[in-house]
């Protein structure tokens, strides 16, 4: 089979070697940094174990986190496949499955079917419920390494472009996919940081309200941490400071926009 996903070899090779003498896992856990291509590899995987493309096809499942989903799936898991041998289900972004929906994916894990793969994806994978982790085999995907990476460039990206998007990227092409049609805005976000640093009071209250009222707060900090994160020697404080802001907006209970201005006040 030619996979369509860009490195985790050593992924690959496991899998083709699982998949040929017969020894598969009733359960995956698919962990590991966001946008490194958990999914892509997922999807890939299904058109390994049964020789067809994901779309459209009946023996494949993509369930979210509700509970009646997790009992969807119970359902699904239950009958034969239509072409086979398998019946997989994948679970993407598996830390938000709700209490419900978690105790209910753990009883059909416990009573697995001999036909069916479950995959789990998950960048978060330590806030799963242990119960549900134990029953999984857990694979791990990394960062992509630099000339993987640079398969997702275009050639007519400027060097200084490509500079921006490797450092921001961090080995992960979902990042590049997501962001390749935008460049030249994340550069201009980037470049107002920097210039904001030296300003005063008044230009980072006005920047703080500008970012909260456009709701593009979240994506910036982690934009602005991968950034300065090659450059931890020299900032330190402004990556400590990004990395504690972002936790406190990553959870709602919290006031972001006061939050935001305490941030660029510290700097």
């Amino acid at each position: 089979m030619s996979w369509t996903t860009t490195g985790h070899d050593k992924n690959k090779r496991y899998f083709e070697f699982v998949a040929k003498v017969g020894f598969l896992s009733n359960a995956y856990l698919f962990s590991g940094p966001e946008m490194v291509g958990k999914k892509k590899f997922a999807h890939d995987l299904v058109r390994l174990l049964n020789n067809r493309e994901p779309e459209n096809n009946p023996d494949l499942n993509l369930f979210s986190h509700s509970v009646e989903d997790a009992r969807n799936l119970k359902s699904f898991l239950s009958t034969k496949p239509y072409y086979g041998p398998y019946k997989i289900a994948i679970i993407d972004d598996a830390e938000q499955l709700t209490i419900e929906a978690s105790n209910a994916l753990l009883k059909i894990l416990e009573e697995p079917s001999l036909s069916s793969v479950i995959i789990l994806i998950s960048s978060k994978s330590k806030t799963l419920l242990p119960t549900i982790t134990s029953r999984c085999q857990e694979i791990r995907f990394e960062l992509l390494n630099e000339s993987d990476l640079a398969k997702f460039l275009p050639t007519t990206l400027k060097a200084e472009d490509k500079n921006l998007v490797r450092q921001i990227a961090h080995g992960r092409p979902g990042w590049i996919v997501k962001n390749l049609e935008k460049i030249g805005e994340v550069k201009k976000d980037v470049q107002e940081f920097d210039r904001l640093l030296g300003q005063g009071i008044f230009e980072k209250m006005q920047y703080a309200a500008r970012i909260y009222d456009k709701e593009k707060y979240e994506e910036l900090i982690n934009n602005l941490i991968y950034w300065y994160y090659p450059q931890t020697g020299e900032q330190p404080a402004i990556l400590k400071n990004l990395l504690y802001v972002s936790k406190i907006i990553s959870q709602p209970q919290y006031n972001h926009r006061l939050a935001l201005e305490n941030f660029l006040l510290s700097l």
